[in-house]
């Protein structure tokens, strides 16, 4: 949304200077020389512009996306190795339960006694 609110602008002020500056010109690039409107040169600049500001976008993006495919492909080794681990911590807890239950001894009971602190007679 906010590119159209830049570029709408942007093209309606190119249209208006290239329909207003109708007039040829010459054109001079080192030794060579061309006769042209100054309003078409406009239009053929913003257009290389916006394939080299393309380009440039297309350039950084690729270092990006190799980037996002190397962190998917890590992202994808992580989820195997947590799911193969919960499934040896579920395996490893079922042993346990089965152990305790086939070992399973009678709780002893133990009693405590209370200490008594000395009498202060006896010191």
């Amino acid at each position: 949304m906010i590119r159209l609110i830049l570029l709408v602008p942007f093209l309606l002020a190119l249209i208006l200077f290239a329909a207003s500056n109708q007039e040829p010109s010459q054109m001079w690039f080192l030794t060579y020389s061309w006769s042209s409107s100054v309003g078409v040169l406009a239009v053929l600049t913003a257009f290389v512009g916006l394939l080299l500001g393309a380009f440039g976008v297309w350039v950084s993006e690729l270092g990006q996306r190799r980037r996002a495919r190397k962190a998917e492909a890590r992202n994808k080794e992580l989820e195997a190795t947590v799911a193969s681990q919960t499934a040896e911590l579920e395996r490893l807890q079922t042993q346990a339960r089965l152990a305790a239950t086939a070992n399973a001894v009678p709780p002893t009971t133990t009693t405590i006694t209370p200490l008594t602190p000395p009498s202060p007679s006896a010191v």
